[in-house]
């Protein structure tokens, strides 16, 4: 059952910078129902802004067990990886997503029930920053007196924590229709759309195949489920690759589609080269587009 608040507050930002160690946590967020959740490891990664796909935030995990950092910075979608660590299985944790801007915002998981409070530094919660650079972040994120949920829970926050950022990505921006990778992807998605079990296995990388390709279906019954898995990640109307970045033998390409009329959703695709030329790989729902 998700909470959500009901009071505001303004936001306090003091950039600094000061020398660094590990990642760190310290504090806890407190629900008199709910329980406590004290923590003491953090990571922090690059994630899209669910407000609008086409810019990135911060996202700090902060949890009461160790996390791999660079698991976490390495992935194509750190967030979904993230939430289901085997090192969190049972464990209740914290997300707090830092914007360019400064401004925070947070959701409490208590793992057992998946009850989870919401709350940003517009609704109640104040961000202060020790150090706030493009490879680090140091701050408290805290509630100044106890705030309530909408049926009058009551919670506070107090979480310290000291966070290494992520290096910019490296790689070559491709323009729209995303160059050769681009064009694989267009025929991929032209053969999902055809249920060509063939021709979608041509299209699909290793990694991708062993998703796809069960020996319990038919040719047929894999074609349609990759078709709605595709939908899931890519669907939409008006499906269009914007561009992306190219390193190495990867790409990953933005993906416009429109969910509905008046509202378009970004999707970020991920491409491998191989010796047969550039394969589907995976792909995720990155957001929605203002």
């Amino acid at each position: 059952m998700a909470r959500y608040p009901v009071a505001f507050a303004a936001v306090a930002l003091v950039v600094a910078s000061s020398a660094h160690a590990a990642d760190t946590a310290s504090g806890a967020f407190n629900a008199p129902k709910a329980g406590t959740i004290a923590v003491s490891h953090a990571a922090a990664y690059t994630v899209p802004d669910q407000r609008d796909a086409r810019s990135s935030v911060t996202e700090i995990l902060l949890a009461d067990v160790p996390i791999n950092r660079t698991e976490l910075q390495a992935a194509f979608d750190p967030h979904m990886v993230a939430i289901n660590l085997d090192a969190l299985r049972g464990h209740n944790y914290v997300l707090v997503w830092v914007r360019p801007d400064g401004s925070a915002s947070m959701n409490a998981t208590f793992s057992k029930t998946m009850t989870q409070y919401l709350n940003d530094t517009n609704g109640g919660l104040s961000v202060t920053w020790t150090a706030r650079t493009p490879s680090r972040l140091e701050g408290r994120i805290s509630s100044s007196a106890p705030l309530k949920t909408f049926d009058g829970e009551t919670y506070t926050v107090d979480l310290k924590f000291g966070v290494d950022l992520p290096a910019a990505p490296a790689g070559q921006r491709v323009a729209a229709g995303g160059g050769e990778p681009g064009r694989a992807l267009t025929a991929f998605l032209a053969a999902v759309q055809q249920k060509n079990w063939t021709a979608i296995k041509a299209g699909s990388s290793t990694r991708a195949l062993g998703l796809f390709d069960h020996d319990y279906n038919t040719p047929a019954e894999n074609a349609s489920d990759v078709a709605d898995l595709i939908n899931a990640w890519i669907g939409g109307t008006k499906l269009k690759v914007t561009g992306g970045v190219v390193t190495g033998d990867v790409a990953v390409l933005e993906v416009e589609s429109e969910l509905f009329p008046g509202q378009l959703s970004l999707s970020r695709v991920e491409m491998v080269r191989t010796p047969a030329g550039w394969k589907f790989n995976q792909a995720t729902r990155a957001g929605l587009l203002r």
